[in-house]
């Protein structure tokens, strides 16, 4: 299923010159065209990833389906998640259902995980869990996976820490870890390939802001939102058949793009305490902020961040300020991880073809988009952390809560802005188990709100006063950051939730769409609260009141085969 190129590519590991150049000019003349447009239009989409899954009764089994290519070219994604999933649904076999689940369970276990049932080889190092026909057949895919291995010189080798339950063995020690190789380490499930990581499934939303100004700040808020929001939709909890002891995807997909050698990564562990991952990882959470409207004493970057100097230069000389040059020039000290030489000559400075190839290579939790003359698009943030919801009402609620609080930072200037060092810090704390409900994240609770914002939330009567006594963030639960601070002070912190229901009361709603919006509100409300689990807890609690569960940590066939036949329920009777 893998596909061939035709032409000789040429990967830039060693710099290309040509290559920067030609993308510092396509970013000069993208940004040009866009830095004084004002576009108050509030577009947004929503991005859902799928697993296909086909069910066999008759073996009490449920298998990942590899016909993606077959349903994509048949596809138009240009509907509702709900109305999607029916579309999806048409174009797949009777027993086979398109699932919004954040991993496949059993992805990389003993035996048939997928349909067509491929065999792994022993020999091939890169594939001895999960065969190469899981990989995605397209040039793009292909290409990146390749220049990630060739630029590691090492197999991808993850460890998810197991969760202890009352018969798991101590020490644990996953038999796979005994091969030719591998990497002993007790009491983690070994996972050996990049498809363990790149396999997640993620919920993402982009937003446009009307100007470049706006589109900065926004950025920078949702930076600090983006633990809180990973905590929420918490949905990852099995890798390989066995209950991890963390919820969530986010290293997991961080390692699966770790290009570092076993020495670059030595050199960085060996370093003192650093304020945020490897400058060498392409999947990170975000180090930089945009907005020169960020407080006094928050600087805009974690650290040293590592740039290319021609470039930036270049973007300096073209009118750039220093913040945003910084931040392009950041990504172009990243090699392209596919690009030809014959891109390059038929590139021209008019298009943003190789801008793309660079833009595609790095990824963070919070992603600037600059405006688009194809498709008439203005400025815009794409937020990724979250991870996918079983059911679309879930998916429609946080979306919805997205954009509606992106909508109120706008337009009440709301200033969420803490070193850039804690983002990194709250994003280990919330992929802990239970990180919603156990965990606290550090966050913005006081001077968050411009003086003389004449808004309900603001109000001091309502308890929302600005205090200069208390410090200005700290560490909070999720209930705290989501539902307000249940401390009487009337500096106290009313909670995010609160925030967007006062936006809402001063739009023009018609009783239905206010009554929707609404139940999407109390859905995060009681997600933050506890009594709403999150996917990651309900998918414990099944495991953990299945008959066939053994108390040894272990998800079977049949639990497995159970617990998504349960989803599909879920997503007919939403």
């Amino acid at each position: 299923m893998g596909c061939r190129g035709t032409t000789t590519l040429h990967f830039y590991y060693s710099r290309s010159i040509d290559a920067n150049t030609y993308c510092s000019k396509q970013i000069l003349n993208v940004w040009r065209r866009g830095k004084d447009i004002n576009d108050p239009r509030a577009l947004w989409g929503d991005e859902l990833e799928y697993v296909m899954v086909q069910f066999d009764p008759s073996q009490s089994r449920a298998t990942a389906v590899l016909d993606q290519e077959n349903v994509l070219s048949r596809w138009n994604d240009q509907v509702s998640s709900k109305l999607g999933r029916a579309l999806i649904k048409d174009l797949l076999g009777p027993t086979q259902y398109p699932l919004t689940i954040a991993h496949f369970p059993r992805l990389g276990t003993k035996g048939q995980f997928t349909t067509p049932h491929y065999h792994t080889s022993q020999r091939d190092i890169h594939h001895r869990m999960i065969p190469p026909q899981v990989e995605a057949p397209g040039l793009r895919y292909v290409y990146t996976n390749q220049q990630v291995l060739s630029r590691r010189q090492r197999p991808f080798r993850l460890h998810a820490p197991i969760y202890r339950d009352r018969n798991t063995p101590r020490p644990f020690i996953d038999e796979d870890c005994l091969a030719e190789g591998a990497l002993l380490r007790k009491d983690n499930v070994y996972l050996e390939g990049q498809a363990f990581g790149v396999a997640c499934c993620a919920l993402q939303i982009t937003v446009q802001a009307a100007n470049e100004p706006d589109v900065r700040w926004l950025h920078d808020q949702l930076v600090v939102l983006g633990p809180i929001m990973l905590a929420l939709t918490a949905a990852s909890p099995i890798y390989k058949g066995y209950l991890a002891n963390t919820d969530s995807r986010w290293d997991y997909l961080a390692a699966s793009f770790d290009i570092r050698t076993q020495e670059e990564e030595c050199k960085f562990l060996g370093t003192p305490k650093q304020c945020c991952s490897s400058p060498l990882m392409r999947w990170s959470s975000n180090r930089v902020y945009l907005s020169h409207e960020r407080p006094a004493g928050i600087a805009n970057a974690c650290g040293q961040v590592q740039v290319d100097e021609s470039a930036r230069r270049q973007l300096l000389d073209g009118g750039m300020d220093e913040t945003i040059a910084s931040y392009f020039s950041n990504l172009l000290w990243h090699d392209p991880l596919w690009l030809n030489q014959d891109a390059i000559e038929l590139s021209s400075p008019d298009t943003t073809h190789i801008f793309e190839k660079f833009q595609h290579g790095v990824w963070r939790h919070v992603h600037l988009k600059m405006p688009e003359a194809s498709t008439g698009s203005g400025w815009r943030v794409e937020f990724r952390p979250m991870e996918v919801q079983p059911k679309d009402s879930e998916n429609a609620a946080f979306a919805v809560f997205m954009l509606l609080l992106s909508r109120a930072i706008l337009a009440y200037r709301l200033n969420f802005y803490i070193p850039i060092d804690l983002v990194t810090e709250s994003m280990q704390r919330a992929q802990k188990l239970d990180a919603v409900t156990k965990e606290r994240i550090w966050f913005r609770g006081r001077d968050w709100a411009p003086d003389g914002l004449d808004s309900i939330q603001c109000n001091p009567q309502h308890g929302c006063a600005q205090s200069q006594k208390e410090d200005v963030y700290a560490l909070m639960t999720i209930d705290e950051i989501i539902n307000g601070e249940h401390s009487m002070s009337p500096a106290r912190f009313p909670g995010l939730v609160p925030i967007v229901r006062s936006y809402l009361l001063e739009r023009d709603l018609l009783p239905n769409e206010e009554a929707k919006l609404m139940q999407y509100l109390n859905l995060i409300s009681c997600r933050a609260s506890g009594s709403l689990p999150t996917p990651a807890r309900w998918m414990r609690d099944f495991v953990a009141k299945h008959e066939d569960y053994q108390h040894d940590s272990v998800v079977s066939e049949r639990i497995c085969y159970d617990m998504l036949r349960e989803v599909v329920n879920m997503n007919e009777a939403d």
